[in-house]
């Protein structure tokens, strides 16, 4: 059953509304001798443009196979060409991936320390999670202690609070990761490498230090002090839970820092990246071309396209009867002979 919005169907209703309309008005009239109507002769030029397209069609099919022969080959030479050359650097990652694995793996007399530094004991997505939350914990036990350097509460110090967080963070990452490379014994890392995170931990502990200091102020009448006043108890509390956030964070970062997991992720990526590639290529390479184009194959698309040129003028000569009927009963006065103006000019089929 065709859809009542196709464009046929939607052709016919207009045919229908435009033949009623006309003949309402009485066009065309008795003395018409111009040949057919503005709307027949604009349907057939409309389904003439068609029949020329496949005309167009039909001569491209016809001369195909001897003109597309020559770029057949060079589309199928540089498909293969590109296959080769996929293939022998998905090989090599192959490769790459199977030594990973193995080292991974090492050896039953391995020292433990070893193996445990390339080994990732958190995954990624917890990490970068555990990360987003203590950076926002981090953030909202700050931001007071800014306000109070900066006297203001305005977007400033909103602003160098997030990047205070942020770097914090950061440096808190680098920590771990200078300590998780440490125990690998097979990549030493240089001195000054290990002195940098050193200086970046010392100057992170002043830094919380200092803000917590000036967070104490908020520490009023604590029940419990430990023997210290508001202000020593306040800065020590605050100093304590910005250095936890941070303690954990470069716990985080040991544990899920792994440089052999992330080569063997890349790898496989890589690997199965490639292997799609290879797919495509293969499978546009055995599909045949247009200069391989069988003479079975011509005559199947031939014969479709002289089907759909057929169908065409069916259709035309449809709208064409629908026009005429609907203009005939919509005129006052009844033709014994309609005329040249509601005659269908034919189409050249």
């Amino acid at each position: 059953m065709k859809s009542p919005f196709s464009r046929f169907q939607r052709a016919k209703r207009r045919a229908r509304r435009k033949g009623r309309s006309h003949g309402r008005q009485g066009h065309p009239n008795r003395e018409w001798a111009g040949g057919p109507v503005p709307y027949l002769e604009s349907l057939h030029a409309q389904y003439s443009q068609e029949i020329r397209i496949l005309d167009q069609r039909l001569h491209i099919i016809e001369g195909q196979s001897i003109t597309s022969v020559e770029e057949d080959v060079a589309d199928k030479t540089s498909e293969e060409y590109q296959i080769n050359q996929l293939d022998k650097e998905r090989s090599s990652y192959e490769v790459r991936l199977a030594e990973l694995l193995q080292e991974k793996v090492g050896t039953e007399t391995e020292n433990p320390t070893g193996k445990a530094a390339r080994h990732r004991h958190v995954p990624t997505w917890l990490y970068a999670l555990a990360l987003v939350g203590l950076a926002v914990g981090e953030y909202f036990v700050t931001l007071p202690a800014v306000e109070v350097l900066l006297n203001d509460e305005s977007w400033k110090a909103w602003i160098i609070t997030g990047s205070f967080s942020a770097l914090s963070i950061i440096a808190a990452h680098l920590i771990g990761i200078t300590f998780k490379v440490e125990i690998d014994r097979d990549k030493p890392q240089p001195g000054t490498q290990k002195l940098g995170a050193f200086v970046i931990f010392l100057g992170l502990v002043i830094v919380i230090l200092f803000l917590s200091a000036l967070r104490s102020r908020s520490v009023r009448n604590v029940p419990v002090s430990f023997w210290m006043s508001d202000t020593v108890f306040g800065t020590v509390l605050f100093f304590f839970i910005q250095m936890t956030f941070i303690s954990c964070a470069i716990a985080l970062s040991y544990y899920n820092h792994s440089e052999i997991e992330s080569d063997i992720s890349r790898s496989k990526r890589r690997i199965k990246r490639l292997t799609k590639k290879i797919r495509g290529l293969t499978k546009a390479r055995l599909i045949p071309s247009r200069g391989n184009l069988t003479p079975e194959k011509r005559e199947v698309q031939v014969s479709a396209i002289n089907s759909a040129k057929q169908l065409l003028e069916a259709e035309y000569r449809e709208l064409c009867s629908i026009y005429r009927n609907s203009n005939l009963l919509a005129q006052k006065t009844s033709f014994n002979n309609p005329g040249p103006g509601l005659d269908n000019p034919p189409l050249n089929v």
